[in-house]
């Protein structure tokens, strides 16, 4: 799990995989209110 920012400015939510000498993005979401707070805590 990986948390972003969209080119848009919106924090994501990222689920993804390393396959070889690529990253596999498997679904992006928008960040929870929790997942927001505890993005901006860290």
């Amino acid at each position: 799990m990986t948390f972003g920012i969209s080119s848009q400015g919106r924090l994501l939510r990222l689920s993804h995989t390393d396959r070889g000498n690529a990253i596999r993005i498997i679904s992006a979401r928008p960040a929870t209110n929790v997942e927001r707070q505890i993005y901006e805590d860290v």
